[in-house]
């Protein structure tokens, strides 16, 4: 302790000797030159001299004690910044400056290119946006020579056409933008046929299907079509159809000016193939797909013409077992359920599978340095205190042991006073202990997160820190 205090008065001494030696000059700078007040401007200390604190007041009510703060200003215009320093003997000079923070312009989005088969169109600005203050004027010109205010509207044309559609739009600091789009009227659709050789109910072999679409006015665009909940597809040819059971075909024509005719449909009914099973898991879910409670499993199995059979199911290598109903699943790991089932015809479906990973526990941690009730002097363990004290002397790696079997360990938090002093990701969990100009009292909690969102608290370890 002798040493440490004489170490002290050493550094003290030169401190003193050396403070206040420099002339002590307020200047700064900022970076970009010309911001607007959508940006982080970041101010830049330029002083000379022993300065040792900072003092900002940015001319719009805020201020900052950091050496080079960033600041950004809610609104357009100049401010004067004031930069004052201080040195270790409390001399002090300061600096002004006048900052001029710029608007954005707002930006018209008058939105994509507009196809109706109806002469009321309507026209909606709202994807307009001012990022730094509102817009207060939406003016539309239909191209029809008549125009229109606001943000949503409705305009009736009085024939088919295509006509082009400016907007402008105008900020509250009187900054415009114009956007143009095309409006396509036309309200006459196409019509469309279709034909099947050999047409009946139920086939046994492939199905072709041809349509065929004509339209009076435009032109005919497209031919889409789908099968049963299928996706739309553009028509390109004959449509095969091949799979098993009932099939609804769904068809239409849009023509070149964007008119859509209602959707008509067919039926195709054939017959031959296996039946398909679904799963469902009623589960609470932690992290990371992790399961932190019992896993309710659902099996659901549907076949279109001769019916569900049986469904059968094994987890991980078990033997396989039949489906009855609901099961659960509780045990800590990760776990491959396989399934599949079987129609009344005897069609078996491939084997599916899908993977549960289950973690209930929580991880355990403990600190493992500092050890309560020890005196520890540059990051060793001398001996225990007479009062069950824990004393830090000089620098000191704080440290914790963290384990979780099943998921893992996610990351270790270090608490310090309340706030988060380190995450740690990795082993070993660890950190430098904050250093302090002279004497501090501290409380150290650790807090381990396990991969599934299990977490685990250590008590709160009291120290001192000198230095």
């Amino acid at each position: 302790m002798k040493k440490i205090a004489a170490l002290l008065m050493v550094v003290m001494m030169v401190y003193g000797l050396t403070a206040g030696a420099l002339t002590l000059d307020a200047d700064f700078y900022w970076e970009p030159e010309a911001p607007t007040d959508m940006e982080g401007v970041h101010f830049f200390d330029n002083s000379t001299g022993d300065v040792v604190a900072w003092v900002w007041y940015f001319g719009d009510g805020s201020s900052s004690t950091e050496q080079n703060p960033v600041h950004q200003y809610q609104d357009n215009g100049t401010y004067t910044v004031r930069l004052v320093i201080f040195d270790s003997s409390d001399n002090m000079d300061y600096v002004e400056k006048n900052i001029t923070v710029f608007n954005v312009p707002p930006v018209a989005v008058a939105g994509e290119n507009i196809t109706s088969n109806d002469l009321l169109v309507m026209f909606n600005g709202n994807m307009s946006y001012d990022v730094d203050g509102t817009i207060v004027n939406w003016t539309w010109l239909f191209g029809d020579g008549n125009a229109g205010f606001g943000e949503t509207l409705n305009h009736t044309y009085g024939a088919e056409g295509i006509y082009t559609v400016n907007l402008t739009v105008f900020d509250n600091d009187g900054a415009n933008d114009t956007d143009a789009i095309t409006a396509l009227v036309d309200i006459t659709p196409p019509e469309t046929n279709y034909s099947i050789e050999g047409e009946r109910a139920w086939y046994n072999d492939t199905v072709t299907v041809n349509l065929s679409a004509t339209d009076n006015l435009a032109g005919v665009n497209a031919t889409w079509y789908r099968i049963d909940n299928g996706n739309w597809t553009q028509y390109e040819g004959n449509i095969t159809i091949t799979q098993e059971g009932p099939h609804t075909i769904f068809f239409y024509s849009t023509d070149v000016a964007g008119n859509m005719e209602d959707e008509h449909n067919i039926t195709v009914n054939i017959d031959y193939t296996p039946p398909e099973t679904t799963y469902d898991i009623n589960a609470t879910y932690g992290k990371n797909g992790w399961i932190n409670e019992v896993a309710r499993i659902t099996l659901a199995a549907t076949d279109n013409l001769s019916g569900v059979n049986t469904t059968w199911y094994k987890i991980d290598d078990g033997d396989w077992q039949k489906y009855e109903g609901k099961f659960n699943l509780s045990a800590n790991g990760v776990h491959v359920i396989h399934f599949y089932s079987i129609d009344h015809a005897g069609n078996a479906e491939d084997e599916q599978n899908f993977t549960l990973k289950i973690d209930k526990n929580a991880p355990t941690v403990s600190i493992t340095t500092p050890e309560k009730g020890y005196i520890y002097i540059f990051n060793r363990r001398i001996l225990p205190t007479i009062f069950g004290n824990t004393i830090i002397i000089g620098k000191c790696t704080l440290a914790a042991d963290a384990d979780d079997t099943t998921s893992g360990i996610d990351y270790v938090e270090f608490m310090l006073n309340g706030e988060i002093l380190w995450k740690d990701y990795a082993a070993p969990y660890e950190i430098q202990a904050p250093q302090n100009i002279l004497l501090s009292s501290n409380k150290l909690k650790v807090i381990a997160h396990d991969k599934a969102g299990h977490l685990t608290e250590t008590d709160e370890l009291a120290y001192i820190k000198i230095f």
